[in-house]
């Protein structure tokens, strides 16, 4: 099958220095090779760009409640009051 291709000046430039080269026989075989990449790559992700398994992750941890958020009230150290936070939850108190 023949096709048309429109790519810029510096994509097509740089096409033709892999022929040149010797990497590829002809610009057909780039084009070729670039789809392979690109279909491969794409089997292997999510619609959203994730592996199957980080997406799984992503989805199971989106999914788990959180059961309390950190608020600072604008006293002391930000880092400060973030960790002691975490040390309560840590020890079980509030």
């Amino acid at each position: 099958m023949t096709i048309n291709v429109t790519m810029p000046r510096g994509l097509m430039e740089a096409a033709r220095q892999l022929v040149a080269s010797g990497w590829y026989e002809s610009i057909s075989e780039v084009v070729r090779s670039g789809v392979r990449q690109v279909a491969g790559q794409q089997k292997q992700l999510t619609v959203n760009g994730f592996t199957p398994e980080f997406e799984e992750e992503v989805l199971k941890a989106a999914a788990e409640p959180v059961d309390e958020s950190l608020v600072w009230d604008g006293k002391g150290s930000f880092v400060t009051s973030v960790l002691n936070k975490g040390k309560r939850h840590k020890n079980g108190k509030s």
